[in-house]
């Protein structure tokens, strides 16, 4: 019988596609007139023919799940732009994966971003500068935070096997090596870092941080940024942000574009907001979003360089990604020491300008458009949140999609091969194209 249903199911599956046999049609016939398997059959049938159709919660579901204020981190909307259902699975419904008693890879990111946060804290405190501290003094000041940080971890997993160990002093090493290529960035331009791991939320009344729905609903955000770094300049103060990373995260603005890595945007308007307040005088501009992705790389041996040359190769696999303003003046103030290409920033010089081509930049116009561009999408995304849109149609970018690590496959039942089922395609588009249209649509 097993090999009966099979085939049932195969000929089910090919009448489907338009095409048929006799020996199913007598099959099929056999299935459809026994008592014992017509239930069976009309099960075949019901997952054969079944077509998957978007479809929402009502409005007032959706109040009832969420409430009238829709509370969250800038993660939580990007992840209803990676995928609706997802989003609802998450936060609607509350999923949660089992907790385990395991060191994840989550867990080692905590450890690097408490470790440089404690270690910057503390340099802060002692007074020590940045552009004179010894190479001795860092290392020990780092070993020394790490230490504090491992210790108080996870109810003492790091010491439960040896490969937590193992994963202790391997952090410790990327740690020395991530304050040291910080320290480097810092001495290179003119900024001073001012805030470490500096939050925001509505609480704070910062418009970045709090959008009307309507006139009885409203998006409230929260988040958290790594560092703040300013720089005064006569009447001008410039600010810089960066988010460190223990992943490969790069700065996409296609992704930017399509609901994703909105959060930088939105942590430069609730920085600049905050600076406003602190520098009233003053006229405050974005000098930078960043991502500095923790790491520990290799430099390549090409005969016998000495340590300066290891040191540059080092530190220029380490520069930073992100979005930069284009005004000479600002890039100057990030890195006084380019030349041509930078090893701090993704700028690109050519006979004293920038070469915009080759690097990742915007004028102080762009960046404006830019914060009006996410407020929107940000607005628009809340909106259809609550107005109940829980939609299976995750995206896919090139070979990456929203389901690549998702932790609800087994819940949602998105298969390509299950009539309705697609993916939210996004169109490649130029970087120059994206700018226009992220211009355009705000004026």
């Amino acid at each position: 019988m097993t090999e009966a249903k099979r085939r049932l199911a195969d000929g089910l599956n090919a009448y489907r596609d338009g095409s048929t046999s006799e020996q199913f049609l007598e099959l099929y016939r056999w299935f459809a007139s026994s008592e014992t398997y017509a239930e069976a059959l009309h099960h075949f049938m019901d997952a054969a023919f079944f077509v998957y159709k978007k479809q929402g919660i009502s409005h007032a579901v959706a109040n009832a799940l969420y409430g009238n204020i829709l509370s969250g981190s800038v993660t939580r909307l990007e992840q209803y732009a990676a995928c609706a259902y997802g989003h609802f699975l998450k936060y609607g419904l509350e999923l949660l994966e089992r907790k385990r008693y395991e060191l994840a890879f989550s867990d080692i990111g905590t450890l690097f971003h408490e470790s440089i946060d404690l270690c910057f804290r503390e340099v802060k405190e002692r007074e020590y500068d940045w552009h004179t501290m010894s190479d001795e003094t860092r290392d020990a000041l780092v070993e020394e935070c790490v230490a504090a940080v491992t210790g108080s971890y996870g109810n003492t997993i790091l010491k439960s096997s040896a490969r937590n160990e193992y994963l202790t002093r391997r952090v410790g090493q990327i740690a020395k090596r991530t304050v040291w290529a910080l320290q480097q960035q810092i001495q290179k331009g003119d900024f001073v870092p001012a805030g470490f791991e500096v939050s925001f939320s509505s609480a704070d009344n910062l418009q970045a941080m709090k959008i009307a729905l309507s006139d009885q609903e409203a998006l409230h955000l929260r988040g958290r940024i790594d560092r703040m770094d300013v720089c005064e300049d006569r009447d001008k103060v410039y600010v810089k942000i960066i988010d460190y990373k223990s992943g490969k995260t790069s700065f996409d603005l296609l992704a930017l574009y399509y609901g994703l890595q909105l959060q930088l945007v939105v942590y430069m308007d609730a920085v600049t907001e905050l600076a406003k307040k602190q520098y009233p005088e003053k006229d405050i501009v974005p000098a930078g979003i960043l991502y500095y992705n923790i790491d520990d790389p290799l430099a390549d041996k090409n005969g016998e360089p000495d340590q300066e040359q290891i040191d540059a190769q080092i530190l220029k696999k380490l520069c930073m990604n992100g979005l930069v303003n284009s005004e000479l003046e600002a890039v100057r103030h990030l890195d006084h020491t380019i030349e041509k290409e930078s090893d701090v920033i993704p700028v690109v010089l050519k006979d004293g300008k920038v070469q915009e081509a080759k690097s990742s930049v915007a004028d102080r116009k762009r960046f404006e458009r830019l914060s009006q561009f996410v407020h929107r999408k940000l607005k628009e995304a809340g909106r259809e949140i609550l107005d109940g849109e829980i939609g299976v149609e995750p995206y896919k970018n090139g070979k990456k999609t929203a389901c690549d690590y998702c932790l609800y496959h087994a819940v949602c039942g998105f298969d390509r091969k299950t009539s309705g089922y697609e993916f939210n395609r996004w169109k490649k588009k130029k970087t120059e194209e994206i700018w226009e249209k992220i211009c355009r649509e705000q004026q």
